[in-house]
């Protein structure tokens, strides 16, 4: 089975190597390699040649790349100093002002505000929650411990109604 050839680099005066045509190629990337590199197969380490001498090498390694020249263009200057045509900035805001006024016009008046139910719909929870609590401080046996989860559950009752109802919920 035959192997990829392989060649040494004379680097820095050093022969270094052999290198497969992957590493070549790396280098090649990189800029290490140019046609005028010194390099020789590993079957004949003695025949030195520059890369650029060896054409499947030189394609292989340093391709041409094609250079495009877009050619010479003119560009022409509007926005000027002599030029009075050019708009300044405030004809361009009045301008954009006028086209608005003449637009409204067209446009869709804005709706108005929808009811707010959340306030009546607050007051019949709170009236209706707060008559628990005092219908459960009538009936219910009058010891510490009714009376603390009676006063806990009118707090957080209230608390967690108005955060609910105003904080959490969108209007509707």
């Amino acid at each position: 089975m035959p192997s990829s050839p392989r060649y040494f680099l004379r680097e820095d005066g050093r022969r270094t190597g052999p290198h497969s045509l992957g590493v070549l190629k790396q280098k090649a990337e990189l800029g290490l390699l140019t046609g005028d590199t010194p390099l020789a197969p590993e079957a004949e380490p003695e025949a030195w040649a520059p890369l650029g001498d060896s054409q499947v090498l030189r394609e292989e390694l340093l391709p041409a790349y094609t250079h495009y020249n877009l050619g010479k263009r003119e560009v022409e200057t509007v926005n000027h100093a002599d030029n009075p045509a050019a708009p300044s900035v405030e004809s361009m805001l009045r301008g954009n002002l006028a086209r608005q006024r003449e637009a409204e016009g067209e446009l869709l008046k804005p709706l108005p505000p929808r009811s707010n139910r959340r306030r009546n719909d607050y007051l019949i929870a709170a009236i209706a929650g707060n008559l628990l609590a005092a219908l459960g401080f009538i009936f219910l046996p009058g010891n510490p411990i009714t009376f603390v989860y009676l006063i806990a559950f009118v707090a957080l009752y209230n608390t967690g109604l108005v955060w609910i109802l105003f904080f959490v919920m969108d209007r509707y």
